[in-house]
């Protein structure tokens, strides 16, 4: 009587030839996975975590679909920082892992996995990452200067005002489309 392959040994054993054959080619190629390859070691997990949320079924794969996105996308954060030795960053990057990868996990998902009732707030959730994450990188890099860049004074102001003018747009949108009864 055979017995059918359990799907979460296959994914192991796929991802351990995968890491051993990583290993491999560095050794023979002398590579130094040490100074630049240290990401792959969240960036991989992610992405498996992400590939077994497709291709298992229930309730319990849009939540791995969710924390295998976050963790591909920190890893690839964290990848972009050590190759441009700009951890600095980091002050406003977190929006690209959260909320921008949770938006990022549900849009896949549901595209991929046939839900598409995940795409919109997935393209929401993204939209509102990538915001805050340009938001933070024209404060922090432009105005504060937290890597040693900032803006000319007529840049800083000219951005500062168009912030402001944006603020201002979204608040009074906000107010116009309020109806009577949730004024209470």
């Amino acid at each position: 009587m055979a017995t059918r392959p359990r799907r979460g040994d296959t994914f192991l054993g796929i991802g351990l030839v995968l890491v051993g054959a990583l290993f491999l080619l560095g050794q023979l190629l002398h590579l130094d996975f040490s100074r630049y390859g240290w990401p792959f070691f969240i960036i991989l997990p992610g992405l498996g975590l992400f590939l077994v949320a497709v291709t298992a079924a229930g309730r319990v794969s849009q939540g791995l679909a969710i924390s295998g996105s976050t963790l591909a996308i920190t890893g690839l954060v964290l990848l972009v920082q050590d190759l441009t030795d700009d951890y600095e960053s980091w002050a406003y990057a977190w929006a690209l892992v959260f909320p921008g990868a949770v938006g990022l996990g549900l849009l896949a998902y549901g595209l991929l996995a046939g839900r598409p009732q995940l795409v919109r707030p997935g393209i929401r959730t993204s939209a509102t990452g990538l915001v805050l994450f340009m938001v933070g990188a024209i404060f922090f890099e432009g105005v504060v200067g937290i890597s040693g860049r900032q803006f000319g004074r007529t840049t800083g102001i000219l951005v500062s005002a168009l912030v402001i003018a944006i603020g201002a747009a979204m608040l009074a949108a906000n107010l116009a489309s309020r109806r009577p009864s949730d004024s209470r």
